[in-house]
């Protein structure tokens, strides 16, 4: 009874798989499972064999001789069979190339072929193999020497491509794939000694429940969410691209703005957006071929000759994104960016894609003015520049003197009169010399030093008022807040303790945030500005107009003052009919409005004609350094 306990065991542990996939699904095409799958029908095809058998050795069933030889045949096959199924699978898991799984699957298919064609000659006959009267065990014959043989022949087969790609595989995966040829070794002599495969099956079972068990653990690796594969996966897709060279497009996208959509419409509802796109995205690519990453950005990982592809993927995408997202109802939109970059032409190893996917991700979180951005080999030459400069930045927060100040004053246009200025950073490096913001202020905020240095920048401003503009007449003097600084849940006290240690009033100090951070940022902004509103410190909102504007937002956050950012009043100089109309409902608010990089008289003259009370930019005077802005305003 020994075949029946382990077939009803192999049984069992068969139809728990089943129903266990029912539920949750294996990978894909990840590790082989679609073999996988082939596998586990044909070994059940295996155990139904037997069980055939036994029911007739134990004179449950009675079958012609004709039937019962070919059943004795098919079970006999199914060895060599279930051997060659285990081979294949294996040289999927470990090879990359699917032509050359594809070419030894065919060479060693060959014996395996010549044999099913002498054992099927040989059902009436019987000379290839006589048949034991039990029709369990194999005799020995030349044709269970030529199983034998085969078979060990196929366990070879699994170890060599392993051993050859060792250095490749993972620890759990390499100890598996050592594992297989090595238990199915033991079955094999056990089959020669004994002549009696249960040994054979047990090994079968056993291989196919871990390496299930271990399917089912990769599969945490997708997105519960949206149903796609996650970072770790495409990570080790990569190592394989990587390892052969082979030319892919990755895209990578990011929805604008979500946190602040999230809070806006509520967490289920931006979720079903989130899923929405993820299904589009499975229609622009192959199986795990479209990725979700973290919160709201997803990436295609897609086969390119060359790089027309992405255009036309972005295109479509972009394309999607114009009709927006059916949710209960209610036709939802989101701004989508996007950040391409070409292996191997821009990236030829996984260190060097790790640095690009930072440079991408940076560049399609923060420039909301460029929607695409391409990654290039001038990027990566950039990449040693920017470490550079990182090791600048934090240099400076350890001498704060390195930290510098410049002034660029604002007036109010009926006046002509300096109404107040904003402190804008420099870095002075004794190994890069003098950087301007835009060479380091992103990548402070990327890596988080910038909390560090606006506290330098606003300790120094705090003393230049304390002993120079005690007495002066100007309103304040603005600092910028970026979205980093936000992080903190004690921002709002850090920023009033530099303040009271300087020993001035409050209102003589203003912070500037962006409009692209107040939405980003909605509820810890919101909150820190209530805060210190309250001390009577003025903010003001920065960049108007370079997003997308909220009425939610203009209504309810606690600033005084909107900059209209230069691109906006550069706009209007053709048309300022529109402006003119942002102008009168912000002044219905009771905001106080401010025009950034006026350069021109012209562009004074349409910015007086639209009712704009205050202008800042070159036309009155560029940022100057301390000395001169105070002469200046003396």
């Amino acid at each position: 009874m020994h075949y029946v306990t382990v077939a009803l065991l192999s049984s069992i542990l068969m139809l728990s798989i089943l129903i266990d996939v029912l539920r949750f699904p294996l990978l894909r095409k990840d590790r082989g499972s679609r073999f996988f799958s082939e596998l586990t029908i044909t070994y059940s095809l295996y155990i139904i064999l037997t069980l055939l058998l036994v029911s007739a050795q134990q004179g449950l069933v009675i079958y012609p001789v004709l039937i019962h030889r070919l059943v004795w045949t098919l079970h006999a096959l199914a060895i060599p069979f279930l051997l060659s199924a285990w081979m294949h699978f294996n040289a999927v898991n470990v090879m990359d190339d699917p032509k050359l799984v594809g070419i030894l699957s065919l060479i060693h298919d060959i014996p395996l072929a010549v044999l099913t064609v002498l054992a099927f000659r040989d059902v009436p006959r019987q000379q290839f193999y006589p048949l034991n009267q039990a029709f369990v065990h194999l005799l020995p014959s030349s044709g269970s020497t030529y199983i034998i043989a085969l078979s060990w022949f196929f366990c070879f087969a699994m170890l060599m491509p392993t051993l050859g790609h060792r250095k490749n595989l993972q620890g759990s995966f390499l100890f598996i794939s050592l594992l297989l040829p090595l238990c199915f070794g033991v079955s094999l002599i056990s089959l020669q000694t004994t002549h009696s495969p249960l040994m054979f099956m047990l090994v079968n079972a056993f291989m196919l429940v871990l390496y299930y068990l271990i399917g089912q653990r990769d599969s945490v690796t997708f997105d519960s969410l949206s149903g796609l594969p996650n970072e770790a996966l495409l990570q080790r897709k990569l190592i394989r691209i990587f390892r052969f060279q082979s030319p892919h497009t990755l895209i990578f996208l990011d929805i604008e703005n979500f946190e602040y959509f999230s809070s806006l419409h509520g967490a289920p509802t931006a979720e079903q957006v989130l899923v929405g796109i993820g299904t589009f995205l499975k229609t622009m690519a192959a199986s795990n071929e479209a990725f979700r990453l973290e919160g709201s950005r997803f990436c295609l990982c897609l086969p390119s000759k060359d790089g027309r592809l992405a255009g036309s993927v972005v295109q479509a995408v972009r394309q999607r994104m114009t009709q927006g997202w059916q949710v209960e109802g209610e036709l939802l939109f989101v701004q989508v960016n996007f950040g391409v970059l070409h292996i191997p032409s821009h990236a030829s190893t996984l260190a060097e894609y790790d640095q690009a996917r930072k440079r991408v991700l940076s560049e399609i979180t923060s420039v909301r003015k460029q929607p695409v951005f391409i990654f290039t080999k001038q990027d990566a030459f950039d990449q040693q520049r920017r470490m550079n400069v990182l090791s600048a930045l934090r240099s400076s927060i350890r001498n704060p003197e390195q930290v510098m100040v410049h002034y660029q004053p604002i007036y109010d246009v009926a006046t002509g009169r300096m109404v107040s200025a904003e402190a804008l950073m420099r870095i002075k490096d004794e190994h890069l010399g003098f950087l301007p913001p835009s060479q380091f202020i992103s990548l402070a905020e990327q890596s988080g030093l910038i909390v560090h240095l606006t506290k330098i920048l606003l300790s120094k401003v705090c003393t230049l008022v304390r002993k120079n503009l005690g007495e002066c007449a100007l309103e304040y003097i603005s600092v910028n807040l970026s979205g980093e600084d936000f992080n903190s849940s004690h921002i709002a006290g850090s920023l009033i303790s530099i303040i009271e240690q300087e020993q001035i009033a409050p209102k003589k100090i203003g912070f500037e945030i962006t409009e692209s951070v107040a939405l980003r940022s909605y509820e810890k902004v919101s909150q820190v500005m209530l805060e210190l509103s309250l001390r009577d410190i003025k903010f003001a909102l920065d960049d108007f107009g370079t997003g997308y504007s909220n009425l939610k937002a203009l209504m309810d956050l606690p600033y005084a003052y909107v900059k209209f950012d230069k691109s906006v009043i550069h706009a209007a100089m053709a048309d300022p009919a529109m402006l003119a109309l942002l102008v009168d409902m912000l002044h219905t608010l009771g905001k106080v409005l401010i025009a950034e990089g006026v350069e021109t008289e012209q562009q004074l003259e349409m910015v007086k004609s639209v009712g704009i009370e205050r202008v800042q930019g070159f036309y009155y005077a560029k940022p100057m350094e301390e000395q001169a802005f105070l002469e200046m305003v003396g």
